[in-house]
């Protein structure tokens, strides 16, 4: 057995190996090493195998090109403090690569007590996330909520899937807030792109929105007094 043919064997056992791993980024660099071990046996022979050799180097640039993607994406996200609260609050089924992605599409701004972050029957044109402070949901004129850091607030707007929906209350800053917000056609000219990212968002706001179905539950059971924005309880005595 000659030693090229030694080396095809041991490329064979490499790729071996490959198959048997569960990691995807170490089965494709095995796949590179066994690839590359391969081709001195294809190329110094009598009649070099052109086409197999032609091969090789496609799959093993196909496979190069995913290991730099993939180690890439396992590169420690550093986040600040304010997105690492975040991402632990409201954005936990996505990667930290995907939330780093998400935040940098953001604006971050401090909005004054009495902002209005949403209008009631009016398009809602954001996705708006709330970083500290709370905000008070109205129902015409009406405390019915209010909502603190974590929460999304326009979360309709997105999975509208390109549609303007109208506000169904009214939302305004209760004290000095900071919030994150992404326009509704930079989420989407973005999630259009990135189907992985759209999937995670979605999930996010399904959250939200049974948050949002769980209150408004809870509201028919104890409606919020009139004057006080407290449970009226007086009927169950």
């Amino acid at each position: 057995m000659s030693g090229f043919e030694i080396l095809l064997n041991a490329a064979n056992v490499v790729y071996l190996f490959a198959y048997s791993v569960r990691d995807i980024l170490w089965l494709r660099i095995l796949a590179v090493a066994g690839g590359i071990m391969a081709l001195p046996y294809y190329y110094f022979r009598s009649d070099p195998l052109w086409p197999t050799i032609a091969w090789s180097f496609v799959f093993i640039a196909i496979n190069s090109f995913w290991i730099v993607k993939l180690m890439i994406e396992r590169r420690p996200v550093k986040f600040s403090d304010d997105e690492r609260r975040l991402y632990q609050l409201a954005l936990r089924n996505m990667s930290e690569h995907e939330a780093a992605g998400l935040f940098r599409l953001g604006t971050w701004s401090t909005v004054p007590a009495g902002s209005v972050l949403l209008e009631q029957g009016k398009p809602v044109e954001a996705l708006t996330l709330i970083a500290s402070g709370t905000a008070r949901v109205d129902d015409n004129g009406t405390l019915v909520d209010t909502v603190g850091e974590g929460r999304f607030l326009g979360a309709t707007a997105f999975l509208s899937h390109g549609k303007k929906p109208m506000a169904p209350v009214t939302v305004k800053a209760a004290e000095s807030a900071r919030v994150v917000v992404w326009p509704s056609a930079v989420l989407e000219k973005e999630a259009a792109r990135d189907s992985d990212l759209e999937i995670a968002i979605e999930a996010s706001l399904g959250l939200e929105l049974s948050r949002l179905l769980w209150t408004s539950w809870a509201e028919l059971l104890h409606p919020l007094h009139p004057r006080f924005g407290q449970p009226n309880l007086d009927g169950a005595r």
